[in-house]
């Protein structure tokens, strides 16, 4: 008498063997998911930091170097450096020296920053011309469209003092020096999210209270 000796999965067996394959399965795509979740937001903040450099060193460029240049009218002497509390206009001798535009022609050149529903704009002009404080002509671009915030602080050290203060208002029809240093606050919107820069300081070395 021959015995069939035949052995195989019961039922039960192979449902827990599904059960833990489909257990597995789900592990290792919460673990895709995970990965690239992790992997998109490293590239959102690689990108975050290469704008917030990018804003930082230019800006930080053109303001470092404002120049004193100022004009003699009849009614006394005008300084072309004009700070608003969210525009700054000014004359610098940070040029492309590659442009060929001739606001970079000269050495130095009129620069207004300011920002409006199309983003951080910078207006570049030749530094001589009376208009300089016009909102027209020049050359006009766009230097970041997900800027929506910009604001600007004065540090004025009065002469003949050893202390200054923030002031929000840079008129050049009452001063005729440059501040010590402006403040930069900037916020701008990227992938949905509100984010503030870090404040800017900004050093501007220029000195030009004895040249009057």
């Amino acid at each position: 008498m021959r015995l069939n000796n035949k052995q195989g999965f019961t039922l039960m067996e192979l449902i827990i063997a599904l059960a833990l394959s489909a257990i597995i399965l789900l592990i290792l795509m919460a673990a895709m998911r995970m990965s690239y979740k992790s992997q998109e937001r490293g590239y959102e903040k690689a990108d975050t930091t290469q704008k917030i450099r990018i804003l930082g060193d230019r800006i930080t460029w053109l303001i470092r170097g404002a120049y004193p240049f100022s004009v003699r009218k009849p009614e006394g002497v005008e300084l072309y450096f004009k700070g608003e509390a969210d525009s700054l206009g000014f004359v610098t001798t940070s040029v492309d020296y590659f442009g060929k535009g001739p606001e970079d022609t000269a050495g130095l050149k009129w620069v207004s920053i300011f920002s409006d529903n199309e983003g951080l704009k910078i207006r570049e002009k030749v530094f001589f011309l009376e208009d300089v404080f016009d909102d027209s002509d020049g050359k006009l671009y766009v230097l970041d469209p997900e800027v929506k915030n910009l604001e600007f602080e004065y540090f004025d050290i009065p002469e003949d003092e050893t202390q200054g203060d923030w002031v929000s208002v840079w008129d050049p029809d009452d001063k005729e020096y440059l501040p010590t240093a402006v403040k930069v606050k900037i916020t701008f919107e990227h992938n949905g999210k509100t984010i503030s820069l870090p404040e800017l300081i900004i050093s501007i070395n220029a000195q030009n209270r004895d040249e009057f």
